[in-house]
């Protein structure tokens, strides 16, 4: 580097070296502009790319033996915000004692129920299939969980819709359980307003890669 481009950027460093964190920042994505960026890019996806994108994932969790004995969750998809179709899960994982969500309240409280394929389902407010059944379990019980989400960060923080349901009912779960993200896209760098109150992921799965953190 040229003597007289150095001494500009040392000058311009201890001019602005008191400048907030917030400002220096300003390039790097915060949730707000991530969510609104994958949201689209999710939808820009036709149901066939969201399938294979699923089935894909899925070989490689199965491949690499991600999930192991004990209660697993997973999750009811929604088509309308183009979420990655979770049929073939609940077909593969058939035989293996499985929990889903159901959202309690508009506060961001959710519980886990018992899922066979017996189980009533019926569609909530979101258009998003849960168990008529209330008969809640406890998050202690289980062992992985399939966590969705819009997109995540190379040290395990994710970007979900905002509403905080799965961080909330993360930190009632036990220490020990697993999270497991999945994602159509690949990691980005850095979320640039993730906190101490995000619940990170052990384990985030796209088409291409498994992320351990």
């Amino acid at each position: 580097m040229p003597l007289d481009v150095l001494v500009l950027l040392l000058s311009w460093l201890l001019k602005y070296k008191n400048l907030p964190v917030k400002w220096l920042s300003l390039n790097m994505p915060n949730k707000a502009a991530l969510r609104k960026q994958y949201r689209a890019k999710r939808q820009a996806l036709s149901s066939k790319e969201l399938a294979a994108a699923s089935a894909q994932i899925l070989k490689q969790l199965i491949a690499q033996n991600l999930v192991t004995d004990g209660l697993l969750m997973l999750y009811f998809d929604s088509p309308l915000h183009g979420e990655l179709p979770m049929r073939n899960w609940f077909e593969h994982f058939e035989n293996h004692p499985i929990c889903v969500p159901k959202v309690v309240d508009a506060n961001g409280h959710m519980e886990a129920v018992l899922w066979t394929k017996k189980t009533p389902l019926t569609p909530n407010e979101w258009g998003i299939l849960e168990p008529k059944s209330n008969a809640f379990i406890s998050p202690k019980n289980i062992e992985t969980i399939i966590v969705p989400l819009l997109c995540f960060d190379q040290h395990g923080h994710r970007v979900g819709y905002g509403k905080g349901y799965y961080d909330r009912f993360l930190a009632r779960c036990a220490k020990n359980v697993k999270t497991i993200g999945v994602s159509a896209f690949d990691v980005v760098e850095t979320i640039e307003d993730a906190n101490e109150k995000d619940y990170l992921l052990d384990i985030a799965v796209t088409p291409k890669k498994v992320y351990l953190f």
